[in-house]
This record gives structure tokens, C-alpha cells and sequence, in this order.
């Protein structure tokens, strides 16, 4: 068959034209539209289809892909009428059009098709637009008339692996509350944020928790949401070096009622165990809990790293029973809790507790901790505790040292219990009571026993005392204290807020100075060179201020029937039956003692001690009255033939532990004794007998001087030795420390025989530069005389 030219020509125009369509017209067009997007009001209106009466829907780009079909990109979805509020961005969704209604001039989405898409939501009123990345959305979206059928839900939501099927009928008829209405109130995100923050400080080793589940909800009823099964399963998590593994949690959630039967999660050495309901009308719920995790690094998981801290340690697993029961129509959400706690032990600062134990119970804000029980690694302890708005008490009974738990305290309380040291265990009873948790507002008894105790090395064997707590102050009353044959009476007051410690009518024949150990160790410093033979009778009244010595105001009265020791320039001086008064007014302790017997004679003594640390002196003022001068010098000097008796006065001052820097003044005089038995002087005994014929040997009984002491000296301008027919006359220093001699004496004879040598009474001076017991004396202007049997020439003379 035979065709015509012109219908060939036509014909092949046409092939060559569909040609040209195919490979260069269908790809330009492709692109173009890939480019620039379907014109023609295409994307507004498929936005306005997606739209409903709340929500409006708005496509950045519309384009066909050759194997997605119809592709939307940044689509954004907003509160209609508010542009500002976007609810979500998504930057890609592959929509399915009905091609019928499509003839009929009408745009009808079937469904919604999204592939590995991305998502943001932000959080409501977020002051710094907040938003919630999802990512890797993969999801079936069918629309079926007034019906939304989710297929498949796929995503990541903050590292959380999401799985969701169901269906939402009358999707366009969701209602979105007015914008403006019914404010949320400041901090009304925290839970979202601590949430979001929470995850990001949680890792995943095993890979991303997964939520999976299935749902169904009327959209123009938000209140019909429904999760017919559901659960949350995770292989492990760790947060801050902390793991946990097996976190399993299944429920359902239907007619407004949540069931969660199965809690579960484990950590390295237990488990914890949980189910738990909440009913959406009654707004009641409850949850039971048993666990034997360790707690120590969940507490430290969830510490807050802004502010870090010690936590406490525990030996193994604590056995943990919670029940829980709320109902939110109540004020504080009606919370009941109730439970009990066993832990085998627990190390806190490195003090060790064991089996720890408590039930407890929380409701209307208040929480009553009772059967408290604990073993320290000295007793036990033993309370009752109750917390209420406005009411704090508390009931204790323990046999635990507390220097045991001193380590776990902090400041002044752990200062004043490390001075202690407890030998055998107390007994302590305690029941308090205030308003709030301030030792301030603390009222409360109680009654104290302790066994063997020291308070900075003063040991006693046992004491007792009522206690009596309020404003600030701890009041021991009735006390009895037990130290050897010793024994201590009367009330004592440690006031924590006027920061004094009060004594009221304490009566004791303990030894004072490991009294004021328990006291102020400073006042107890001043003291201690007395040293009582047997333990004196003691009254003390009156207050000592713990941190200004300015206000101290303390009197003590002492009387010691058997004596005691005091020290005095490194020797110790015996009294005889000793009463004293000492008086602690601000920084300085005055000290009296009258009429103390000393070595046959009696002693009088009046001292001022500055307990002040920046100005430690002394200063007393001594009176001797007839006390045995061969005793003395047998105790300072080492010599006890000096025999008579020496009486006088001495008043000096010096720095505390610097006795040998000591200044002074004062008188002595020796009488009835043979002056000449002194080694110092026994040499002018030969000496008066070969000058003065028939003058007997050792006739001098009487001598006086008045004296300084300074640069660690005794000095001395007027030594008068009066004896039967002369006089001698002396000056000079003697060092007390080491004993050497620095001194000159003048003999003169008395009556006749002194009016004849008168004229050359210089001639019988004589210098000693020797010591103490060896004086070496030797005359200052003839140079050797034989009575001195080979005393020293001039020139041999130490300078």
C-alpha cells in the first residue's frame, strides 16, 4: 500500500516531534519544575487541603519526583491566625492526591509519605524558642475520609528510637487552645527541660532506647487518647560513669486510665522492681516499689555537678519497700508514702554504720521516721523522728561515742568533739522538740551517763546530768562527776548562742586544773604550777565567754587541808594547808593565797596571770614570814647549813615561760642563824677572828638587804651583817641562773676596836667573783692575807 507523501511527512513530523518531547522537553520540564516548583497556585492550594479550621499548613516548595511522585518541602505548620507560633517544621513529605477529585477541580489528599525527614516542635512558651529535634522520620500516613490511619511512625526523638501505629479519627477538627488564655505559669517547662537535659547527659552504649507502641484518638476529643500497649525497653544507659542495664517498662493507657505493670531496671548488683496506676477522672494514683540497688551512684548520677559533694558509701545492697499513693484533686497532690529501709552498712566521711534500718511514713507534708536503728563501730543508736510544717521533734537513744562520729560533722562541733577522747561507752537519751529545723528554736531533755572520759587529757571515771535544751543553750543540771576519791557537783551551761559557757554552784574536791581543762585551757594554764597533794575543796560560780576572754567573769574558791606544790624558778616550793581565791575577770586570772605554811614559816601570796596570748605576763608579790632559811637554800642553792630563819618580800613580774627574764624588788632578812655557815660568807668568819682577837666564829646572826632583780641578777646596794663587835657592809649581784658571785663587803668594827681601825677600815674590803658556794673572796687593796689560805691575787681576778 502505496502511502501519501504528505501523511508520511506529517507522520514523521510527528515521531520526531514526540521525540524531541521525550529526551529534551519531559527532562527541561523536570527540572525546571524541580527548580522553581509547580506554579499555578498548585502548592497553595495543596496547603489549603492539608489545612484545617485550627491549623494551616504552608509549602515552601512543591515539585514532582519521578519516584516519590508529588514532594513538599519545608513545610511548616502554625496556629492559624498566628504566624508567630510555627508548631512544626518539616523539610520534606511525599504527598499522594485523589486523581477523581482532581478532575473535579478539587484537591484531596489520599496520603502522606515521609522518608528519612527531619522535624523541629518547640517547647510552649519557651523564652529562647527551645525546639525538640526529630530526626529520620519514616512514616504511612493514609487519610480515609474524617479518618487518619498511621501505618508506621518511625523516628529519633533526642536520641530515643520511636515505633507508633494507629489511627485519628476527625483529624481536622483538632481544637488548639486560644493563644493568650490561661497563661502556663513560670517554670512551667522545667519538667521538659530537665528532661531533655537529662538525655543529653546519658549515653547508650548498647544502642538507642526504643518506644514503641499503638494508639487511637478522636481528634475533636483529646481526652479519648488511647495506648492499648505500649512499653519502653533499653539495653543500657549510663549518665555521669554510672550504668544501668535491662530498663524494661510495659502499660496501657485506655479510658483515661494508665497501667504500668511492669517497671524494672538493673544495676551491677540489683534490681529494682515497680508497678504503678494513675486514673485521669479521679486524678488518683499509686505506685509500688522494691528495689536492692545500690544507691550511692544513683545519687551521684543525678547530683547536681554545679555543686558537688561527698556521698555516702554503701556496703552492699539496701533493701528498699516504697508504696505510694496520690489523689491531685488534694493540696500537695494528697501524697501518702510509706515504707521501710535496711542497709547492711554505710561509710559516710569514713565513719562506718551498720544495719541501718527505718520505717517511715510521708502524708499532709509531714514525714515521721520511726524504729531508726544503727551500729556504729562503738554502740548503737535508737530514735523516732518527725517532720511537720512547724514541727520538728525528735526522740534519741544511743550508746555511740560521739568523738566516734565526729568525722561526719563539720566546724565548731567537730573542733569541740575531736578535744575529746571516750574510753567506755555513754549513754545519752534525748527528746526534742521546735518549731523548725534551728538550734536556736530547740527545746528538749534529756539525761547524759558517761563512763571514763577526757576533755583535752583530763580524764574523769564517770559523770551524769539532766539535760535541758533552749534558746540556743545546753543546760547540764544535777551533774555528778566521779574522778578517783574526787568528786564534782552543780549545773553547767554551754550557750551556743551567747557563745559562753555558765558554772552555777559547782562544788568538788577534783583537781581544779583538770576542771578548767573541761572549761578553757587557758585559764587552766594559769593554774597549773599549783599542784594539790590530795584533792582540795572546790567553789566555782560565774561564766567564761568562748571566744572573747574580755568577758569572762569566773571566781574560784580553794582550800587544800594537805598542801600543795607550787614551781618557782625551776623548783618546786611545798605549802602546807593552802586556801586561795582565784578570780578570772576578762583576760586576767588574780590569784590570792593568805598565810600558806612554808617550811615552818607562812607564805603570802598575791598573783596576776594575763591569760591574753599577745601579752602572756606575770606579776606576783611574795611575802615570807620566819620560813626555814637551811631549807631554802638547801632547795635553791643546794646548802642547808645556813640555819635561822629568813622573812621579806619580793614583787616581780615576768613573761609566761620566761621566768628567767623576770624584774623585781624587794627586802629579806635572816635572823637567828649562823649568818657565817653561809658558804658565800663563811670565809670572813677566819677572817673577823684574825683581825678582831677573841671574836667567836659564827657570832653573826642577823642580816638585811634590800635588792632588784633584773638582766637575770639579783642586785643589792645595802647587805648589813650585824654581829657580836662588827658590822660588815656589802653590795653587789649574784646570778641566779648560774650561781656566780659579783660582790664587795666591808668589815667594821663595832665599840672601841671600830674607833681605832676606823681610819683604815678600807683596807678590809674584799670582792668575790667566784660562785655561790665557792665565793673565792680576796681584798681589794692588800692583795693577800695567809688566814684566806690562797685566795686569789688581783691580777687572777675574773673581770
Amino acid at each position: 500500500m502505496k502511502v501519501h507523501p504528505i501523511v508520511y511527512f506529517l507522520f514523521k513530523s510527528m515521531v520526531r516531534l514526540a521525540l524531541v518531547l521525550i529526551f529534551i522537553g519531559i527532562p527541561a520540564a523536570v527540572f525546571y519544575q524541580r527548580v522553581h516548583g509547580i506554579g499555578f497556585g498548585a502548592k497553595e492550594a495543596l496547603g489549603q487541603a492539608l489545612s484545617s479550621p485550627t491549623l494551616e499548613v504552608s509549602i515552601g516548595h512543591l515539585s514532582i519526583n519521578p519516584f516519590m511522585g508529588l514532594v513538599a518541602k519545608n513545610v511548616r505548620v502554625q496556629e492559624r491566625g498566628n504566624n508567630a507560633r510555627a508548631l512544626a517544621s518539616i523539610n520534606q513529605v511525599a504527598i499522594s492526591i485523589s486523581l477523581g477529585e482532581l478532575m473535579l477541580r478539587r484537591v484531596v489528599v489520599d496520603s502522606l509519605s515521609l522518608r528519612e525527614a527531619d522535624a523541629s516542635i518547640p517547647l510552649p512558651n519557651s523564652p529562647d524558642d527551645r525546639r525538640v529535634t526529630i530526626k529520620g522520620i519514616n512514616a504511612e500516613i493514609i487519610l480515609l475520609g474524617d479518618s487518619m490511619r498511621v501505618s508506621s511512625f518511625a523516628a529519633t526523638i533526642e536520641g530515643i528510637r520511636i515505633l507508633l501505629t494507629g489511627e485519628v479519627q476527625n483529624p481536622f477538627a483538632l481544637q488548639m487552645p486560644e493563644h493568650g488564655k490561661n497563661p502556663n505559669p513560670p517554670g512551667q517547662n522545667a519538667p521538659f527541660e530537665k528532661v531533655l537535659r537529662f538525655l543529653s547527659e546519658t549515653s547508650f552504649p548498647r544502642g538507642e532506647p526504643l518506644i514503641q507502641g499503638t494508639f487511637e484518638m478522636d481528634a475533636a476529643h483529646l481526652e479519648s487518647l488511647k495506648f492499648p500497649d505500649f512499653s519502653i525497653t533499653c539495653p543500657m544507659l549510663n549518665r555521669k560513669g554510672v550504668s544501668f542495664s535491662d530498663l524494661k517498662i510495659q502499660g496501657e493507657y485506655t479510658d483515661g486510665r494508665l497501667r504500668l505493670p511492669i517497671i524494672q531496671i538493673k544495676d551491677a548488683v540489683g534490681i529494682l522492681q515497680a508497678s504503678g496506676e494513675w486514673e485521669r477522672d479521679t486524678a488518683q494514683a499509686k505506685l509500688s516499689i522494691r528495689a536492692n540497688l545500690n544507691p550511692a551512684p544513683i545519687m551521684k548520677s543525678f547530683a547536681d555537678s554545679d555543686h558537688p559533694r561527698e556521698e555516702p558509701h554503701f556496703q552492699g545492697a539496701p533493701q528498699f519497700e516504697v508504696e505510694v499513693t496520690a489523689d491531685f484533686t488534694k493540696a500537695n497532690a494528697g501524697l501518702l508514702v510509706t515504707g521501710s529501709l535496711l542497709a547492711p552498712g554505710i561509710t559516710y566521711k569514713g565513719t562506718e554504720l551498720r544495719e541501718v534500718g527505718c520505717s517511715f511514713a510521708w502524708a499532709d507534708q509531714c514525714l515521721h521516721v520511726r524504729d531508726i536503728s544503727f551500729q556504729a563501730k562503738r554502740g548503737s543508736f535508737a530514735g523516732n523522728l518527725w517532720i511537720a510544717p512547724g514541727d520538728f521533734r525528735l526522740q534519741v537513744q544511743t550508746t555511740i561515742p560521739p568523738t566516734d562520729l565526729s568525722p561526719m560533722l563539720d566546724g565548731p562541733t567537730r573542733e569541740f568533739l575531736d578535744k575529746m577522747q571516750i574510753a567506755e561507752l555513754p549513754e545519752i537519751s534525748l527528746s526534742l522538740r521546735a518549731p523548725k529545723l534551728d538550734f536556736a528554736a530547740v527545746k528538749g531533755t534529756g539525761h547524759l551517763k558517761l563512763g571514763r572520759t577526757a576533755m583535752r587529757g583530763a580524764w574523769i571515771d564517770s559523770g551524769t546530768a539532766d539535760l535541758e535544751i533552749a534558746d540556743s543553750c545546753v543546760n547540764y543540771k544535777n551533774i555528778v562527776i566521779l574522778t578517783g576519791p574526787g568528786k564534782g557537783t552543780g549545773s553547767f551551761a554551754y550557750d551556743v548562742g551567747r557563745q559562753e559557757v555558765r558554772l552555777e554552784n559547782i562544788r568538788s574536791t577534783l583537781i581544779p586544773y583538770e576542771v578548767l581543762m573541761w572549761i578553757d585551757p587557758n585559764v587552766a594554764k594559769t593554774i597549773s604550777p599549783y599542784r594539790f597533794r590530795s584533792n582540795p575543796n572546790v567553789a566555782v560560780q560565774g561564766k567564761v565567754h568562748m571566744k572573747l576572754a574580755t568577758k569572762n567573769n569566773l571566781s574560784i574558791q580553794v582550800e587544800s587541808p594537805d598542801g600543795m606544790d607550787y614551781d618557782l624558778l625551776g623548783k618546786t616550793l611545798s605549802f602546807g594547808k593552802t586556801s586561795a581565791k582565784v578570780l578570772v575577770i576578762g583576760n586576767k586570772v588574780d590569784a590570792s593565797v593568805t598565810r600558806a605554811p612554808l617550811m615552818g614559816g607562812e607564805v603570802t601570796l598575791n598573783a596576776d596571770v594575763s591569760i591574753d596570748p599577745k601579752a602572756p605576763f606575770f606579776t606576783a608579790d611574795v611575802q615570807l614570814e620566819r620560813v626555814n632559811f637551811s631549807k631554802l637554800t638547801k632547795l635553791y642553792f643546794n646548802y642547808d647549813d645556813s640555819k635561822g630563819v629568813v622573812s621579806g618580800r619580793y614583787n616581780f613580774k615576768t613573761r609566761m615561760g620566761q621566768e628567767e627574764l623576770m624584774t623585781g624588788n624587794g627586802s629579806i632578812r635572816i635572823e637567828d642563824g649562823n649568818v657565817f655557815a653561809i658558804p658565800t660568807l663563811g670565809p670572813f668568819s677566819s677572817i673577823i677572828g684574825a683581825i678582831l682577837p677573841g671574836v667567836a666564829y659564827n657570832t653573826a646572826r642577823l642580816a638585811t638587804a634590800d635588792f632588784t632583780v633584773a638582766d637575770k641578777k639579783v642586785s643589792t646596794k645595802n647587805i648589813e651583817i650585824v654581829g657580836s663587835g662588827f658590822s660588815m657592809f656589802g653590795n653587789g649581784d649574784i646570778y641566779f641562773l648560774t650561781g656566780k658571785l659579783d660582790m664587795d663587803m666591808r668589815l667594821n668594827a663595832q665599840g672601841v676596836p671600830g674607833i681605832v681601825f676606823f681610819p683604815v677600815s678600807k683596807l678590809f674590803e674584799y670582792h668575790s667573783n667566784g660562785t655561790f658556794s665557792n665565793p673565792g673572796w680576796s681584798p681589794k687593796i692588800i692583795t693577800r692575807i695567809p688566814v684566806f689560805g690562797g685566795a686569789k691575787k688581783a691580777e687572777d681576778r675574773n673581770p
